[in-house]
């Protein structure tokens, strides 16, 4: 169990501050693990204690959840029940609810998309997510535009979907230019998707490359950052 909720609040002092007022109104009180089974567009919140049948509905100390997430949950009856901390990683089969990749340069490319990144992850219901880029460009010639795409790939019957397109950078030919960017992707949907998403790069003539430096990789990162009710502006993942 984590010793901070969401690495700000320490758990600690979010559970004794809860449990102090459930003693002083004389409620009985018990600290439970569970797993987070549904999140309304609304905030409501429904989880499965360990051992339990049904799902019962939670308040959230600790900020917005995931479905799968393992939550420790303070159970203070009759005043309702709340989040209080985290219990561990996603339940089994659920999968990772984000991506951090960071890698040396790649090879350069020509007009024919290179992936350079493929990899699996799980979006989670009702969940934003924030896609970060970073790097740099190299061309074999000056005035190159190189064009950078993040997609989910087709499986299960579903096409590809684009997610982001990080623009077409003109390179400078001996010079590196900066790639450094922010993008929004959510799941509106209230199911969690397991999808493959894929980072290309190609050159509108000649060839780029995708380029690190020391100290400071190539890199994708894709990080949970709220509910998806809250980015309107975010690529809707379908």
């Amino acid at each position: 169990m984590n010793g901070t909720s969401g690495g700000q609040v320490p758990f600690k002092a979010i559970a004794e501050a809860v449990l102090d007022r459930a003693r002083r109104a004389g409620l009985i009180w018990r600290l439970r693990p569970a797993t987070v089974t549904d999140v309304s567009l609304g905030g409501a919140t429904r989880v499965r204690i360990d051992g339990d049948p049904e799902p019962i509905r939670v308040a959230s100390m600790i900020g917005p959840v995931a479905v799968a997430a393992r939550v420790m949950v303070l159970i203070t009856p009759p005043a309702g029940h709340h989040i209080v901390g985290w219990a561990g990683p996603p339940a089994p089969g659920g999968g990772p609810a984000g991506l951090a990749w960071s890698d040396s340069s790649s090879p350069p490319t020509a007009n024919t998309p290179l992936v350079v990144l493929s990899a699996a992850m799980v979006l989670r219901a009702r969940t934003a997510y924030r896609v970060e880029l970073g790097g740099g460009v190299l061309s074999s010639a000056p005035g190159i535009l190189a064009d950078l795409r993040l997609a989910r790939a087709a499986a299960d019957g579903r096409p590809e979907q684009a997610l982001a397109e990080f623009y077409r950078y003109r390179a400078e030919g001996g010079s590196v230019v900066n790639i450094d960017g922010i993008r929004y992707i959510r799941r509106s949907a209230g199911t969690d998707l397991s999808v493959t998403v894929q980072l290309t790069l190609q050159a509108a003539s000649g060839s780029v490359t995708h380029v690190a430096a020391a100290g400071r990789p190539r890199y994708l990162m894709i990080t949970a950052c709220g509910e998806a009710a809250a980015f309107p502006h975010a690529t809707d993942m379908q």
